[in-house]
């Protein structure tokens, strides 16, 4: 049994950067042997195993045959026979194919390294258009490496993809998880249109640049959640499409449409009922949600402007004597409230505002 480091972790280290996670592959084992030794088995079919200490992945050296659509039509073998380059053949492109040994010596029968040091984008064998998944993991590359460039010879293996519709076979929650990983979720979508992949992925999938340029003038995202929320906001993904989206990503982005009502609005007394009309479709009732938006408003005055209103607005509560009064009195009670308190808000926040 031997075991070398694979993947990611090679790449990112000759690239000079921190590798995030490591992989690793074991050749010459099997599944009994590694249960053996303290690993635990997380795959049945596809055979993985979790390091006893390290908590790790290790999986057993495989090959793979197309045997139905999509990237789940594969049939896998994990035999103990399985020697490392035939591993590292099945790998998308030749900088994730090289693997390093517990001595330090690379393994790299591909040719990784030099296209790291010409900065190419390259697949490892004619077996990249069996798997449509590539393109995706492709597009996703190109925006981590943007100063890397796809060979003409990969391009028409993408084509081949794209036209063989093995595309219309992903899932959208493996649409979703690539487009999760990616370090912009706009270049990567433009990266996937340059390919001629991302209509085909799914019609909810159309690159709007005008609404992007629009909308990025007022907000800047400081987290993953942000900038995602703001993609399937100015994308325009519908919910009904074929990419399956989080709903907190889905709620934070349905409230971008009031990005603009929110930077425009300026405090003036008469201005009260559209200030407590745009509170009302912030629905701030949803309180994780809201911060979420808040947060990510580059405009901090006019963030600390409704904080601030919002709590007064909460801070109303009804009378003992107006709670058993009719559902329709009730809510001409808030509404008089909510009037009154916009009213004195707004007249306190302009009084501070001259002084």
């Amino acid at each position: 049994m031997k075991v070398y480091l694979v993947g990611g972790a090679i790449r990112d280290k000759l690239l000079g950067l921190e590798p995030k996670e490591k992989d690793w592959v074991v050749v010459g084992s099997t599944p009994n042997e590694m249960k053996e030794n303290g690993f635990k088995q997380v795959g049945k079919d596809f055979p993985v195993f979790i390091h006893p200490k390290s908590g790790e992945e290790y999986a057993l050296a495989r090959t793979e045959r197309k045997s139905g659509h999509g990237y789940t039509g594969f049939e896998f073998n994990t035999d103990s026979s399985v020697t490392l380059e035939e591993d590292l053949e099945r790998r998308d492109l030749t900088i994730n194919a090289i693997a390093e040994d517990e001595f330090g010596n690379l393994i790299d029968p591909f040719k990784g390294q030099e296209d790291i040091t010409n900065k190419k984008l390259r697949h490892v064998s004619d077996a990249f258009s069996e798997d449509p998944l590539r393109v995706l993991r492709l597009a996703r590359f190109k925006v981590k490496f943007s100063d890397f460039s796809i060979v003409p010879e990969t391009v028409l293996k993408v084509r081949e993809i794209v036209n063989s519709g093995e595309l219309n076979h992903l899932t959208g929650e493996r649409i979703w998880l690539e487009l999760y990983k990616s370090d912009d979720p706009f270049e990567f979508h433009k990266e996937l249109a340059s390919l001629g992949a991302a209509e085909t992925i799914g019609a909810d999938f159309i690159y709007n640049p005008v609404k992007h340029k629009e909308m990025m003038q007022g907000l800047k995202p400081v987290s993953k959640l942000h900038k995602l929320a703001c993609f399937i906001y100015a994308e325009n993904i519908s919910s009904e499409g074929k990419i399956k989206i989080p709903n907190e990503y889905r709620d934070l982005s349905e409230l971008f449409e009031q990005t603009y009502n929110v930077l425009n609005y300026e405090p003036d007394i008469d201005k009260y009922e559209a200030l407590i009309d745009l509170v009302n479709k912030l629905d701030i009732r949803k309180t994780e949600r809201l911060n979420n938006f808040l947060e990510c408003l580059e405009n901090k005055s006019r963030v600390k402007f409704l904080i601030n209103f919002i709590e007064r607005i909460k801070s109303f509560k009804l009378k003992k004597d107006d709670q058993n009064k009719s559902n329709n009195e009730i809510v001409q009670i808030v509404k008089n409230s909510h009037r009154k308190i916009a009213q004195d808000y707004l007249r306190q926040y302009l009084d501070t505002q001259q002084n």
